[in-house]
């Protein structure tokens, strides 16, 4: 009877575990902050140019990118470094790189944190260095 307690125990540990695993994935911010406002294309220039960001990703990822004012752009991640082209519209950033095509994604500020909305669906927040 012992031996079958801490089977049920066991069990119900590692349904909690998956559960809580689940869950974890399905935090992934998809919305923008409340009160995140959309800014001009030459606000979200004038925020970018010659200045560097490091985000966090919610799968636990780390980037750096550097923009710089003469329309290039350098992203140093976990996985390696690349570099392209950006500029902006509206209130969206677009890059380009030589491994992927042009990719425009929306962009919002709160205070003095830029968000943008990646491919993905996932918001990300720029935090200045």
């Amino acid at each position: 009877m012992h031996a079958s307690v801490q089977r049920q125990t066991l069990s119900l540990a590692v349904m909690l575990a998956a559960s809580l695993a689940a869950s974890a994935q399905q935090t992934v911010p998809q919305e923008f902050p409340p009160e995140a406002t959309p800014l001009s294309a030459e606000a979200l220039k004038s925020r970018l140019a010659g200045k560097t960001f490091a985000v966090k990703l919610a799968n636990g990822g780390n980037w750096r990118l550097d923009y710089r004012s003469n329309g290039f752009f350098f992203l140093n991640h976990d996985e390696g470094n690349t570099s392209g082209s950006w500029r902006t519209e509206e209130s969206r950033l677009c890059t380009e790189t030589r491994r992927t095509p042009l990719s425009c994604n929306e962009v919002r500020e709160r205070g003095d944190t830029l968000y943008l909305k990646r491919d993905s669906g996932e918001v990300v927040a720029f935090m200045a260095k």
